[in-house]
């Protein structure tokens, strides 16, 4: 991995400035940018921090050991950074660029760029990156817009803002990671190095997914889906034992009138054919005939009592609120059957009216202006339909009524008519039935009389009990009847809103194994967490005391010992710890052993950005650190130095691990604005 461009336009004193890097190959892993202090070398640092994290950079540039206290805010900070030519001249934009390469083939090209009120007061900015495979670039995508964040990508292919004062820092400055006064902001960068962070807020990206998918399933109630399973069983066995019953009584009612049919015939044989004992068997007949009559008046009046009386009790207002929200919900559902009817072209409309070659459009249209037409024709669209016509449903009351059942409730609703005349007329009917029929009983009972051995009475006793029984029967029977169509009902009701709550459970069952698999993730990375830390910790103890013995000249020091807790500990080979005052040197030692060791456990492969690389280290320290640059042939370091510190004779020592080198130069072009145009191939004149 490393930085192949950086391209400054109208960014402080550049212009226009480009610097092109070569891949480390070689052993040519260093580039050297040389100036003089006041020049631009931090200008370079500050661009590649903006470029790559925008308004985040500012924090992590103070945390590089760049002084940006004076700036009040990302504004402030971008409105003194526009070029000063640019800005008296009237410009109105500035932009960084910075190109990152994973491999020789596959690179990511960031450009962002700041626009700018006729004033000089920012106003906007836009994020442009483009994937490159092979130096064809593809195509370009706008930080967030349409999903895409340069964040994300940054974090999955470079650097996270919250370690990169890791990687790209000021050399003077970064002695401060020494000071065990910071001993919180070197656990965090610890913690972000070693993947801690990133786990965290996985772990916290998990939460704010479980949390929005719940609010889908929240409707669901399984324990009542559960509920309604329990009383559907139970009203569903109720019914087919009431089946059952109903049955075995239609067949004793069968045998009892069979038996009826029999004793008249033998009372009809007991008269020997004819006179008063044949006219028993007519009034008997006749009785029983008289008796279904009459059990017909009785059901239409328990027809009228039980299904029509109770919606005349109603109120006025809740039976027409009932009916009109009946019509409603009807035309809601034919309405909604309309637009599923015509969902299946939208598509194809928006597909033939963007398609369409006629006629021809010139300039042709951008991606952002067809997805603007795109979005319009979907709104246009959606407005067809939406919001639903006036005499719709706002709320369907009553889901569990299909299609059919709501019209037959309305048909059923629009037939109700109780007369009180027809209440009349049955009543009357009932009554003349029932003196028919005790006239009968008291004609049977005198022609009884003839009966002279007894064998009349008897069979006639049994005839009457039979009666009695069929008459019995038919009742139970009836009452069955009603029993059964009533829970029909209700287990159709309940039928539907189990079925019902049951699909919109299994549309969520998708999301509930998804549920259950972030809730996995979440605890694994709960469990991790605190055992991965000590155990990096352990790794970068190791990795940075072997790295402190290559650069420190002190051999006393046997070990560094890294508490959970971020504290720093340097320890004799007795076991003792060291309390020497270390020099502002020794600190940068220090600290370039950490980040060393920070970037071996990380195994982060970025490319280091230092300004003041060698500050006020010694010629000893110098070497050293010089070995440790070149250590890893294959990771890019750029140096941003003044001439005393690279100087020609250290550089004559380094020139062969050189790729490439900048001189900055510099001129004052009048009201305090100064110019500053980079040589490539340069470097100071002694080193040269």
């Amino acid at each position: 991995m490393w930085i192949s461009t950086i391209e400054l336009t109208q960014f402080k004193s550049y212009s226009h400035a480009e610097f092109s890097f070569p891949q480390p190959i070689d052993g040519q892993n260093i580039v050297v940018i040389g100036g003089l202090n006041g020049y631009g070398k931090t200008t370079i640092l500050e661009a590649l921090y903006l470029c790559l994290y925008g308004k985040d950079a500012l924090p992590y540039l103070a945390r590089a050991g760049l002084k940006v206290d004076d700036y009040r805010g990302y504004p402030t900070f971008l409105e003194r950074a526009l070029n000063g030519e640019a800005r008296r001249e009237g410009a109105d934009m500035m932009s960084v660029r910075v190109v990152l390469h994973r491999t020789k083939t596959k690179a990511v090209d960031i450009r962002r760029r700041w626009f700018f009120r006729a004033n000089g007061q920012w106003h906007d900015e836009e994020t442009v990156v483009r994937e490159v495979n092979r130096d064809i670039p593809g195509s370009p995508r706008t930080d967030g817009k349409n999903s895409f964040y340069l964040s994300e990508l940054l974090e999955q292919q470079f650097i996270p803002a919250h370690i990169a004062p890791f990687f790209f820092f000021d050399g003077e400055e970064v002695k401060k990671l020494a000071d065990q006064s910071r001993i919180e902001q070197v656990k965090q960068g610890l913690e972000g190095l070693l993947g801690v962070v990133l786990l965290r807020g996985l772990a916290d990206r998990l939460k704010g997914f479980e949390a929005s998918k719940r609010q889908n399933i929240s409707s669901v109630d399984e324990a009542n889906i559960d509920r309604m399973l329990t009383e559907l069983t139970a009203d569903e066995d109720k019914l087919t034992a009431l089946r059952q019953d109903a049955a075995a009584s239609r067949t004793r009612l069968e045998n009892a009138k069979a038996e009826r049919t029999s004793l008249i015939e033998r009372i009809t044989s007991a008269g020997g054919g004819g006179g008063a004992i044949a006219s028993v068997a007519d009034l008997v007949e006749e009785r029983t005939q008289l008796g279904n009559e009459l059990k017909g008046v009785q059901r239409k009046l328990e027809k009228i009592l039980g299904e029509k009386l109770p919606f005349h009790l109603m109120p006025a207002t809740l039976l027409s609120d009932f009916r009109t929200q009946l019509q409603r919900e009807i035309a809601l559902e034919q309405w909604q059957t309309e637009c599923r009817a015509l969902q299946p072209k939208r598509e194809q409309f928006a597909t033939a009216f963007l398609g369409a070659e006629t006629p021809t459009i010139n300039p042709a249209l951008s991606d952002d202006q067809l997805s603007a037409i795109r979005a319009r024709i979907e709104t246009a669209w959606a407005s067809l339909f939406h919001p639903p016509p006036t005499n719709c449903a706002d709320k369907v009351l009553h889901p569990y009524l299909g299609a059919d059942l709501r019209r037959k409730a309305q048909e059923f609703l629009d037939t109700i008519n109780v007369g009180q005349q027809e209440v009349n007329d049955l009543l009357d009917e009932q009554r003349r039935l029932l003196d028919r029929i005790e006239e009968l009983r008291r004609r049977i009972t005198r022609l009884e009389g003839v009966d002279r051995d007894g064998t009349l009475s008897d069979l006639t006793a049994n005839l009457n009990k039979v009666t009695a029984e069929i008459d019995e029967l038919e009742g139970h029977i009836r009452d069955e009847t009603r029993q059964i169509a009533g829970l029909e009902v209700t287990v159709n009701q309940v039928r539907a809103r189990y079925e019902q709550e049951r699909q919109r459970a299994d549309a969520t069952s998708p999301v509930r194994q998804l549920l259950e698999k972030s809730e996995r993730v979440r605890k694994v990375i709960d469990d991790v967490v605190p055992s991965l830390f000590p155990l990096k910790v352990k790794q970068l103890s190791t990795a940075m005391t072997r790295v402190y013995k290559q650069l420190a000249h002190k051999s006393q020091v046997d070990k560094i010992v890294i508490d959970n807790d971020g504290t720093t500990r340097v320890l004799s080979a007795n076991g003792k710890e060291l309390t020497f005052d270390r020099s502002a040197g020794e600190n940068q030692i220090f600290a370039t052993a950490l980040i060393a060791g920070l970037a071996e456990v990380s195994k982060v492969p970025a490319p280091l950005v230092v300004d003041t690389p060698l500050g006020r280290l010694d010629s000893k320290h110098r070497e050293n650190i010089f070995r440790f640059w070149t250590s890893d042939p294959s990771r890019q370091v750029i140096l941003l130095s003044q001439d005393e510190e690279i100087n020609s004779e250290f550089y004559r020592r380094i020139k062969k691990n050189v790729a490439v080198t900048y001189l900055l130069e510099h001129s004052d072009v009048g009201d305090g604005i100064g110019r500053t145009v980079a040589r490539k191939g340069k470097y100071f004149a002694a080193a040269s």
